[in-house]
């Protein structure tokens, strides 16, 4: 039992020393808070062609 889990903890303790570097979303590129950002500064840049006399 005991060998089980000495073996047990380096297979994990292994698992993560090497996934450490690829595990996660390091460099995924977030499609959603691109399109929100477009259509905030789309929105603003609208709202700055509206006021008087700008038609």
């Amino acid at each position: 039992m005991l060998a089980f889990l000495i073996a047990f903890a380096v297979i994990v303790g292994l698992a993560v020393f090497v996934g450490r570097g690829t595990a996660g979303s390091t460099g995924v590129v977030d499609r959603d808070a691109q399109r929100v950002g477009a259509e905030l500064a789309a929105i603003a840049g609208y709202a700055n062609d509206i006021g008087p006399g700008r038609h």
